[in-house]
């Protein structure tokens, strides 16, 4: 059952529908194609931004993993060198790809850990 549930709640954050407002961004960075967030990643908002987001989505794909798999991708040590710098290289050699995909290949270059339980 938790396996469904997370699965769900992954699947459900993915299907929605993205929308934006005028100067608002609704559907956060991860449908901005790497070709648009390539002039952006030395502007500090922006670089600030791209990291808290990637650790954002990779703590929440860690907690399906943990739930599913009882296994973590470790973050310890990321700092917004190694975040933003590795979704920039990505972007260099894919740039008709989102941002999201970028932060895919972030967190899977991460060691992988097993997870257990605080008592």
């Amino acid at each position: 059952m938790r396996r469904f549930l997370a699965a769900l709640a992954l699947f459900g954050c993915l299907a929605a529908t993205p929308c934006k407002a005028d100067g608002a961004n609704a559907a956060s960075f991860g449908l901005t194609s790497c070709a648009d967030a390539a002039p952006l990643f030395d502007q500090p908002a922006y670089r600030s931004a791209f990291f808290t987001w990637t650790l954002g989505f990779a703590t929440g794909v860690n907690n399906v993993l943990v739930v599913r798999d009882r296994q973590f991708r470790d973050l310890s040590g990321s700092n917004a060198d190694l975040v933003v710098g590795s979704l920039r290289a990505f972007c260099t050699q894919h740039p008709k790809a989102f941002l999201i995909q970028g932060a895919e290949r972030f967190h899977a270059g991460l060691p992988l850990r097993t997870w257990t339980a605080p008592r």
